[in-house]
């Protein structure tokens, strides 16, 4: 397997950048990563970082429509595009090795020259209520939402990413230029390059084309952890859909916690495959659902794991109560096999993500924006190989504690259902 190595420079003004040279590659993956995202936002702004992404694309001083931005990258055959999470920002595209300078230079203008119109935010905030309605819309998205609402009540993690169509709606121009200002600043800032390049060049260019790119004072909002259900939680919405979806989950831990490489084998084992406890379970034992999945998400002071499903309503309960067995099996015993079929998939998988230019970038970039310090690949596959089955067990016991169990769903659930599991539960 190719060993990926990279090179990390930090500019007088606090900008970090990777790069990582792939000689074989015609592509040049580019993403600039700001340490901004949902978590960081007040109720009263919730859903800016999301905007401030979407409005960046409305033109700068250099290219002042949407389609003269696009077209740098898109007219060479590239992609471009953006996403706002929790915790971060992220603005990338893929493009020639030929045009990779353009593309580099097109990220900065976007940041030190945007012209923030009024016009422009209020036909992107538009756009960004219809998101948010097709998120509701979706019942695979509003139980996702619905889980971590539950799962981080009262709390900047529990809220929609994009906010909601009455905060958005409430983001002055002043508001939004504000916590710009704050937040897209030099030291919180990480450009991450892959591709045939040269570590000093793109450096050079990024000194000289964000040379105004400064730093500002600390943004003084206090980042606080989410308090841990003492108990567990069910909320159900009903919506008239053939199925119900659910999330069964509980808080997980931090992306800082060497526990995390336990827990994601552990996730691998019930049901991120074809051949995993849930799968075999629910989906070939008992037909009770197409399909269902495990998932785990790390941030930077928590954490979840829930499994996801949908089911007819008749079927709700039942599915349930298999998953609870299921879980508690699990607390009890892992076989070495099924522990060494997870490391094999993990580690395989992760290498096969690897060979892409793009994958790279955000490999690199985001253990960077997140906690300050990359990992290897190598050091990440001795890590999963470390794992034994008593600390998957013991994590497993850690964090499958019924008695904080998360459950939401969405769907056709009537009184009768809806007191038929209240009535299991409590």
């Amino acid at each position: 397997m190719n060993k990926i190595t990279f090179n990390k420079s930090t500019l007088d003004n606090g900008l970090r950048i990777l790069t990582s040279r792939l000689p074989y590659t015609n592509s040049v993956g580019i993403v600039f990563l700001v340490g901004c995202g949902s978590r960081h936002e007040t109720n009263d702004i919730a859903g800016v970082s999301h905007l401030i992404e979407h409005v960046l694309f409305k033109g700068t001083k250099n290219k002042k429509t949407p389609k003269l931005i696009s077209s740098v990258v898109e007219d060479v055959g590239g992609s471009i595009n953006a996403f706002t999470d929790k915790e971060a920002t992220g603005y990338w595209c893929k493009i020639p090795l030929e045009n990779s300078t353009e593309g580099i230079s097109l990220f900065a203008d976007m940041f030190l020259n945007s012209l923030f119109r009024i016009g422009d935010i209020n036909k992107e905030k538009k756009v960004i209520y219809e998101e948010i309605r097709s998120s509701y819309d979706s019942p695979a998205s509003h139980v996702n939402l619905l889980f971590e609402n539950i799962l981080w009540p009262n709390h900047a993690m529990g809220r929609d990413i994009a906010g909601s169509i009455n905060s958005v709606e409430n983001i002055s121009r002043n508001s939004l230029l504000s916590f710009f200002k704050k937040k897209y600043t030099s030291s919180n800032t990480v450009v991450s390059v892959v591709g045939n390049i040269n570590h000093n060049k793109i450096v050079d260019l990024i000194s000289k084309i964000l040379d105004k790119y400064k730093k500002v004072k600390e943004d003084n909002i206090k980042i606080y952890a989410p308090k841990t259900n003492s108990s567990s939680k069910l909320e159900f919405i009903n919506k008239k859909t053939e199925q119900v979806h659910i999330n069964i989950g509980f808080a997980g831990m931090n992306y800082l916690d060497d526990k995390k490489y336990s827990l994601s084998l552990l996730s691998v084992i019930l049901g991120e495959t074809m051949g995993s406890r849930l799968f075999e379970e629910i989906r070939e034992s008992r037909g009770l659902a197409y399909n269902i999945g495990s998932n785990v998400q790390y941030f930077k002071d928590t954490g979840s794991f829930f499994i996801d499903s949908a089911v007819e309503p008749k079927n709700l309960q039942e599915t349930i109560k298999v998953v609870q067995n299921e879980l508690e099996k699990v607390k009890q015993s892992i076989t070495e096999e099924e522990l060494l079929k997870a490391k094999k998939y993990t580690i395989g998988k992760m290498y096969m993500r690897l060979e892409d230019t793009m994958s790279i970038t955000n490999f690199l970039g985001f253990q960077e924006i997140t906690s300050g310090k990359i990992q290897t690949i190598e050091e990440i596959t001795k890590k999963f190989n470390d794992v034994t089955t008593s600390c998957v067990e013991k994590i497993a016991n850690d964090v499958f504690d019924t008695t904080k169990m998360v459950i939401s769903g969405v769907g056709p659930i009537d009184k009768n259902l809806r007191n038929s599991i209240n009535n299991y539960f409590y």
